[in-house]
């Protein structure tokens, strides 16, 4: 093998591990920076949600072996109750949302059309995060306070967390909606690439036994496109559960106080990282910037289960474009 061969075939192979190393280097960097919050804290920092960075005016104390500052206690049920609850609202507007746009693009609209309206529909996956939480402070929520959670309240109080006190606008509906908005484009773009894997003849054969378009669409989503479907909400899901900016402009950022209604205040595991890591370098025990890290740890491996799991489900082509069954 000539040595030009070689050099290449070493470099492919170094770049190709490359991600794999920054992967396996991000762990072990958190893991070890956990170390201490763990165990100060132990199982308590899952089962409460209070969050107290302590007085760094006292002298520290030692527990476990691990010095931390008088008085402080950290959990993670409130960040991680609301980075689940708006990762959920999001999906829940956004993939019906996706998939009408999706069937519309592929079934109603002319060739010519349906590139450009695909072409705008990626770019708003570029747009900065902080453009739509600027865009969620002026516009979204003086309107939901103003007019739609009033509503909302008014009309919708007899199901659960539709009732009770309207805050400022910010708050659950608020981040998802903001969320919602962020993932539609990912979840439409690769629903419509799947619609336009399946072949044309299925779609004929469909037309010409009779069906129309809705239920063309309703049999490529749930039975040809299932998987990269499943695949598209999941990496959907993905930006959601590690949005930062966005999230933490329109959440409200609220800790030690869990949500009483779908109107409240919230905060979420990435956004509260955020937040708290300018004063986390403040405490010279360095138990804050442990409690982070150890709450980034979780964060981490709640977004790698969830790739896990949807390969597991829609399996490798889900996620590339095209079904592997």
């Amino acid at each position: 093998m000539k040595t030009s061969n070689k050099f290449f075939n070493f470099l492919t192979l170094l770049m190709a591990a490359v991600p794999a190393v920054v992967l396996i280097s991000i762990i072990v960097f958190v893991v070890y920076y956990s170390i201490p919050s763990i165990k100060y804290n132990g199982i308590s920092f899952f089962t409460t949600y209070l969050w107290n960075p302590g007085f760094q005016f006292q002298a520290p104390i030692i527990r476990h072996g691990v010095p931390a500052p008088a008085g402080s206690s950290f959990g993670l049920d409130l960040f991680l109750l609301g980075t689940l609850s708006t990762s959920a609202l999001a999906i829940f507007i956004a993939f019906p949302v996706s998939f009408l746009v999706s069937l519309n693009v592929e079934l109603y609209l002319p060739a010519r059309i349906k590139k450009f309206v695909v072409s705008m529909i990626e770019l708003f996956a570029g747009i900065p995060s902080v453009v739509y939480g600027l865009w969620g402070i002026i516009v979204l929520e003086p309107l939901l306070f103003n007019n739609i959670e009033p509503w909302m309240a008014q009309h919708l109080s007899f199901i659960p967390g539709f009732k009770g006190e309207i805050y400022s606008g910010a708050g659950l509906i608020a981040s998802g909606i903001i969320l919602s908005f962020m993932i539609t484009p990912i979840v439409t773009s690769v629903i419509v690439n799947s619609f336009d894997t399946v072949p044309k003849e299925v779609k004929d054969g469909l037309f010409s036994l009779g069906a129309t378009k809705w239920e063309v669409g309703k049999y490529l989503i749930t039975r040809y496109s299932r998987a990269s479907t499943v695949g598209g909400t999941l990496l959907g899901i993905g930006r959601a559960l590690g949005e930062t900016m966005a999230v933490l402009m329109v959440s409200g950022a609220v800790t030690n106080v869990l949500p009483s209604n779908l109107y409240s205040a919230t905060n979420t595991m990435a956004a509260a990282i955020a937040s708290l890591l300018d004063s986390a370098f403040t405490d010279s025990t360095g138990m804050n910037l442990a409690a982070l890290a150890e709450l980034a740890m979780v964060l981490m491996l709640i977004a790698l289960a969830a790739s896990v799991i949807g390969r597991k489900i829609a399996g490798r082509g889900a996620l590339r474009g095209y079904e592997s069954d």
